[in-house]
């Protein structure tokens, strides 16, 4: 503040003195602001300014493209019936598993058939119809189409059975479910006496058909209701990592702002091909990479389950230039054997989140990528970022010079509780660079800043704070720890649940399970922390797939001793044949919590805990299991 002072003081001053202009006595100013230290904030202003100037014209123009729709009453799928006009005869949506296709004329009349089939039923805005379907060219022409009368989709998690696939549709209020044929087994087995039931193709006589239904529905575009862009379009749900999954809200323009932000930031184009194996329920194959693919008019290639062995086949035979990803199948994809398809592809560059800085330029060197653009954003925040640059490691960039045109920061909380630190005015503390923080974001009434949250209106109070920014202020809370480096590159460092304290020190899982990963092959490896009888705090136990028993546990320790702290390292190691996870790569954390170090709990799994006089892990059996529990073994 000082250095600025100065600034202002003498440009006023030398224009006085020596009887010139002002940008004389800028000049000066500026001189002496940098010979008195000035040079750093000069520096990183100079780096940064032609990234944040893009960032900025981005954002306004994604911002106009939702204000323009809104003006001229469009909705998200009118693009759909404005690339049916303008190449009707273009791919839009293709299937890697069946080669099935439709073009951009034919998802258009799907649509139109599902609107008028619905609207004949007396469907009407605001009612609800959960779709529970594999990735497939109709997917999305038909909640497209349910949207064309304001009708919206709630789009099932398909690995869902029993309670938990009762819940989401109950919770979301659904009329109806539209079902494809492999699932019917799933759709058999829970209550549907409450809504009406459709089979995607024909399963037995008791169930209706929509394919029989459609044959004789119109192919023109249906009766248009008071609809808009602003209203909500379909419900995504969170992915039940803890408790059940509850369904996020999203309108129209946050599908947009997903989708097109996406397309603008990374330079989407519409001649190019899109390459997804990512479940179509969820918002980074289904919103980010969809709706990037449905505002510019591409080619959308899905695939009903990710394959690794598979994978750059596939962008080879349908001359992909672009995928997306999640960390986990980054990896997955770096623990196959080389292929010509590696680098032999178009792929110009791949776009998501996830990917570990430990892994990425390994990655990105393999698999000949000119850059790799890794976004952040969770389905029901307004948080959202995304790295433009491909610089290694980072989720995304603020201007740091720039805070108050996007209002988004990392925040001190408390390491024990997770409770937002306040300065003496109430508001909420600014991290430095380099600290740990939880990333909030301003809520306002715009496509960028907007936030719903869940249908359930607790939930959504839950994500939101007070007194952040300024006084009578919101925001969305994020629960995702960050860091920032001073020109302006954030990093994500884990959950707020996920993260554990030990020994005085918080340990961030994800950079525990990047350092095994990497040692143990790239296996899976979850890592977490789990109660000690006696001790504060958790110890880092880490769950590592290993079929077969081959993993050394004594090369294991090596690296970890040589690459982590010692109080990251993990104090119980668990050899497991598999990792629970959600339908979006996510493990499931809750059942090995309460599993912990218990042999009988484990199952056939081989357990080991680390020895701290010997310096090495050692076999847990049950009577290891009791010392611990009676301390007589202590860490």
């Amino acid at each position: 503040m000082l250095k600025v002072a100065s600034l202002l003081a003498v440009t006023a001053a030398v224009p006085k003195l020596l009887d010139t202009r002002w940008y004389t006595g800028f000049a000066a100013g500026t001189l002496i602001y940098m010979l008195t230290g000035g040079w750093k904030n000069a520096k990183i202003l100079w780096y940064t300014f032609p990234r944040d100037f893009m960032l900025i014209w981005n954002i306004i123009c994604v911002e106009l493209f939702i204000k323009k729709m809104d003006k001229k009453k469009m909705v998200v799928a009118d693009y759909l019936t404005l690339h049916a006009k303008n190449t009707p005869d273009k791919i839009a949506y293709q299937s890697a598993d069946t080669n099935e296709k439709l073009t951009y004329k034919e998802a258009n009349e799907l649509a139109n058939k599902v609107a008028n089939y619905f609207y004949e039923l007396g469907y009407r805005k605001g009612d609800v119809v959960a779709l529970v379907m594999e990735n497939r060219v109709e997917y999305l022409p038909i909640w497209l189409g349910l949207s064309k009368l304001g009708v919206i989709t709630a789009l099932i998690n398909t690995n869902l059975r029993g309670d938990s696939l009762q819940h989401c549709i109950d919770i979301a209020g659904c009329k109806s479910v539209i079902y494809s044929k492999m699932f019917h087994e799933a759709i058999d087995a829970i209550n549907t006496t409450k809504v009406e039931v459709f089979s995607w193709e024909e399963v037995n006589e008791n169930i209706k058909s929509l394919v029989n239904l459609l044959k004789t529905s119109s192919t023109t575009e249906p009766f248009r209701q008071e609809i808009s862009v602003l209203d909500k379009m379909i419900y995504i749900y969170t992915s039940g990592t803890t408790g059940l999954p509850k369904p996020a809200i999203i309108r129209g323009s946050r599908f947009g702002f997903m989708g097109i932000g996406i397309a603008y930031l990374s330079g989407i184009q519409a001649d190019d091909i899109l390459y997804n194996t990512l479940p179509l329920y969820h918002s980074n194959g289904g919103c980010g990479m969809a709706g990037a693919c449905l505002f510019m008019g591409c080619t959308l290639i899905s695939k009903q389950k990710f394959s690794a062995s598979k994978f750059f086949e596939d962008c080879c035979k349908y001359d992909c230039t672009i995928f997306n990803y999640i960390g986990e199948t980054c990896r997955y994809l770096l623990a196959q054997p080389s292929r010509d398809s590696d680098k032999q592809h178009k792929i110009r560059f791949c776009t998501g989140n996830g990917l570990r800085g430990s892994i990425w330029k390994e990655f990105q060197s393999r698999f000949n990528l000119s850059a790799v653009k890794e976004f952040y954003g969770a389905t029901e925040g307004n948080a959202s970022m995304m790295n433009c640059t491909g610089y290694p490691g980072a989720v995304g960039y603020m201007p740091p010079f720039l805070t108050f045109a996007i209002p988004t920061k990392i925040i001190r909380v408390d390491k024990e509780t997770g409770e937002i630190i306040r300065g003496p005015d109430g508001l909420a503390i600014d991290s430095k660079p380099g600290e740990p923080g939880e990333l909030v974001s301003m809520i306002k009434n715009q496509a960028t800043k907007q936030f719903d949250g869940y249908v359930n209106k607790e939930a959504t109070k839950k994500k939101i704070a007070y007194d952040i920014f300024s006084k009578g202020d919101s925001a969305f809370i994020s629960g995702d720890i960050f860091t920032r480096d001073e020109y302006g590159y954030h990093y994500f460092q884990d959950r707020t649940g996920d993260t554990f304290r030990w020994k005085g020190e918080n340990v961030s899982t994800n950079e525990v399970e990047g350092v095994i990963s990497k040692s143990v092959k790239l296996n899976d490896v979850c890592v977490y922390g789990v109660e000690v009888n006696g001790i504060e705090g958790k110890a880092g136990m880490a769950c590592i797939v290993d079929p077969q028993r081959h993993l050394n546990i004594d090369e294991l320790y090596a690296e970890v001793s040589k690459t982590l702290p010692p109080y990251a390292r993990p104090v119980f190691i668990r050899l497991s044949d598999e990792i629970a996870q959600t339908g979006t790569h996510k493990f499931q954390k809750t059942s090995l919590r309460k599993q912990s170090f218990n042999p009988t709990e484990c199952g056939d799994d081989h357990l080991f805990y680390f020895d701290g006089k010997q310096k090495k892990y050692l076999p847990l059996d049950q009577n290891i299991y009791n010392e611990i529990l009676n301390q007589k073994i202590k860490f």
